[in-house]
C-alpha cells in the first residue's frame, strides 16, 4: 500500500514537496500549538481526529450522540467493520515481515499470507461479537482481505529481494530499514491541540514529511481534512514539517484489486478547515448544545435509530 512507483516518486520530489515549502503559512504549523489559531478552544475535551474531520451529519448531531448520549465507543456498521479488518491485516503483515527478517527467513511471501489468513479469522471472530455479519458479508470480507494479503505479501517480498540483491552482505537491521521506508500504526499524543492522547495514523514516511491513510470506497472531501489533523498533531510533538498527505484507496475491480493513491499538499486551507471544525465541535460539546435533527439525514448514518426514536 505504501511502496511508491517511479511516477509517484517523481511527482513528489519534483512537484509537491518543493511547492509545499512556499505554500504553508508558518502560523498554521502544529508546533505553534500555544498560539492562535492552532491553540484549541479547550484542553478539557480531547477529541479523535476522525470525529472532527468526518461530517456525516450536516448538523454534527452524530458527534453529540456519540459523546453525550452513548458516552462509549460508537456503533459499528458492516462497512466500518470491513475497514477495521483491512487496517489490521495490512499493519500486521508489515510487523510480521520485520520479525521474519530478524529470525533469518529467506522467503517471506507464503509465511505472510498464512499469518494474514490467521489474523483474518481472529478479527472476524472478534467483530462478530459486537456486530451481526451474515454469510455473504463474511465471504466478501474474506475474499477481499485474501486478495490484499497476496498482493501485499508479493510487494513486501519483492522489495526485500531488491534490497538484498543490491546489498548482498547486508545485515538484518539495515535490511529492515531499507525494505520498509514507512512506519505503520504510528501513535502520537495530540493533546497539545485538544486532540486524543492516542492518535494512530496508518503510516508515516520514515524520511519525514508525509502521512498515509487507508480508505475503502469512494473519495470524500473529509479524507484530506483527517490527514491534515494527523499532520498538525505530528508537528506539535516532533516539531518537524509534515507537508504531504497520501490517501490510499483500496477497492475491488472485477476479480482484481484496485489501488489508487491520492497525493496532496497539506496546505493552509486543509489546516484551517480542520482547526475550525475542531473548535466548533469542542464548543458545541462543552456547552452541551444539542444540535437539531438534520433536514436531510444520510441513509447510511449509524445514528438514525437514535435520532428518530
Amino acid at each position: 500500500m505504501y511502496y511508491l512507483d517511479l511516477v509517484e516518486v517523481k511527482r513528489l520530489m519534483r512537484d509537491l514537496i518543493p511547492r509545499a515549502r512556499n505554500l504553508i503559512d508558518e502560523r498554521l504549523r502544529g508546533w505553534n500549538w500555544f498560539d492562535s489559531p492552532i491553540r484549541p478552544y479547550s484542553y478539557e475535551l480531547l477529541l479523535p481526529v476522525w470525529d472532527i474531520a468526518c461530517s456525516i451529519c450536516p448538523t454534527r448531531r452524530d458527534a453529540w450522540i456519540r459523546h453525550k448520549v452513548l458516552k462509549k465507543s460508537i456503533p459499528t456498521t458492516v462497512h466500518q467493520a470491513k475497514g477495521f479488518v483491512v487496517h489490521k491485516i495490512i499493519s500486521s503483515m508489515f510487523l510480521k515481515a520485520k520479525k521474519l527478517i530478524y529470525l533469518g527467513y529467506e522467503e517471506l511471501r507464503d509465511e505472510l499470507i498464512k499469518n494474514a489468513e490467521e489474523s483474518l479469522k481472529h478479527e472476524i471472530s472478534e467483530i462478530s461479537k459486537t456486530i451481526q455479519l451474515n454469510e455473504k458479508d463474511v465471504d466478501d470480507l474474506e475474499d477481499f482481505c485474501k486478495k490484499i494479503a497476496k498482493w501485499q505479501a508479493t510487494r513486501i517480498e519483492s522489495k526485500i529481494l531488491e534490497v538484498k540483491a543490491k546489498y548482498p552482505f547486508i545485515n538484518e537491521e539495515s535490511l529492515v530499514q531499507l525494505s520498509f521506508p514507512i512506519a505503520t500504526e504510528v501513535i502520537v499524543d495530540g493533546s497539545l491541540l485538544g486532540l486524543s492522547r492516542y492518535l494512530r495514523a496508518d503510516a508515516a514516511w520514515m524520511l519525514g514529511g508525509m502521512i498515509f491513510d487507508i480508505k475503502l470506497g469512494r473519495k470524500e472531501d473529509w479524507h484530506r481534512i483527517q490527514v491534515a489533523g494527523y499532520a498538525l498533531a505530528f508537528e506539535s510533538v516532533f516539531e518537524r514539517p509534515i507537508d504531504v498527505g497520501c490517501t490510499v484507496y483500496i477497492s475491488k475491480f472485477g476479480r482484481n484489486l484496485k489501488i489508487e493513491r491520492d497525493f496532496y499538499i497539506i496546505d493552509d486551507n486543509l489546516r484551517s478547515v480542520f482547526l475550525e471544525k475542531r473548535d466548533e465541535l469542542q464548543m458545541m460539546l462543552i456547552k452541551d448544545e444539542e444540535p437539531n435533527v438534520a433536514d436531510k439525514c444520510p441513509k447510511y448514518c449509524m445514528f438514525r435509530d437514535f435520532c428518530f426514536k
